[in-house]
């Protein structure tokens, strides 16, 4: 009777590992076919609730420091503006959070990732990041259409990832779509008539929206903009504005020293001053 037991016991046993082997089989076979990147971004939208996280960062140029023990996050989906006067910090906070420059003290999480672990790590990390700096990343010589072309092949991106599908949301009166391509980004941002014009003789206002394209080409989870409105009419500023409005399930970041316009696309706004948060307000 006890061998009995003892061998029903030991099948049972067998049978929750066989079981147990079964699923993470499953699980291994469901994560390959659903594609490396997008099941990565799914695990990502589960489990990371904070997109942009700063410890007592600071940033030194001589014995002058443009960022001052600065803390300081941002959640997923989170539209935010960093606020304040020429010479703030706000652009050096941006290239810190872009990873485009490494801070003299403190830590950068990117997604629950320190973003200067190591090289290779911050090199997977700017994958998920769009930027839309002061200085334009578009190369003279290249008509726009050429340029995002070379910015899509850069990024290893094939014909079906050089559609936005699944990067926004629907949004009335935008015209965006899971399904929109990227010429109707272009026709969006009213760049249509410009895609064969070389960078160089493009406005500054063309350009910017040519940036816009640009950063945005790879379908990045966290969208940085540095003065976005400066510079630009005022059509062009309401064009922008209702833009950014339709991201869905992005992160946004702004550097502004407009209360008003950063008001009209961001819900929360960090005031800094010298290089430190002074405070944050609703918008």
């Amino acid at each position: 009777m006890k061998q009995k037991r003892s061998e029903r016991g030991l099948r049972e046993k067998r049978g929750r590992k066989n079981e147990e082997r079964s699923k993470k089989k499953m699980a291994a076979a469901g994560g390959a076919s659903s594609g490396g990147e997008s099941g990565k971004g799914s695990e990502r939208g589960e489990n990371i609730k904070t997109a942009v996280q700063l410890k007592g960062v600071s940033k030194r140029f001589g014995y002058f420091f443009a960022l001052k023990s600065v803390s300081l996050s941002v959640k997923v989906g989170e539209f935010v503006a960093l606020l304040g006067p020429n010479g703030a910090g706000k652009t050096t906070l941006i290239k810190i959070i872009a990873t485009q420059m490494k801070p003299t003290a403190g830590t950068v999480k990117i997604f629950g990732e320190n973003a200067f672990q190591n090289s290779s790590k911050t090199a997977e990390l700017r994958r998920e990041i769009g930027l839309v700096a002061h200085e334009s990343f578009l190369y003279d010589e290249l008509t726009v259409r050429e340029n995002l072309a070379f910015y899509a092949k850069l990024f290893s991106l094939n014909k079906a990832r050089e559609r936005f599908c699944g990067s926004y949301e629907s949004c009335e009166g935008c015209g965006s779509s899971w399904e929109e391509t990227l010429s109707e980004l272009v026709e969006f941002l009213n760049l249509g008539r410009w895609l064969d014009v070389k960078a160089k003789h493009l406005s500054y206002g063309l350009r910017k929206r040519a940036d816009i394209a640009r950063a945005l080409i790879h379908r990045p989870s966290l969208v940085l903009l540095d003065e976005p409105f400066g510079g630009l009419d005022e059509s062009s500023r309401e064009l922008l504005a209702e833009y950014f409005k339709c991201f869905k399930g992005k992160t946004l970041i702004l550097s502004s020293h407009s209360y008003e316009w950063a008001k009209r696309v961001c819900e929360r706004g960090i005031l800094l001053e010298r290089g430190e948060v002074k405070q944050e307000i609703c918008l």
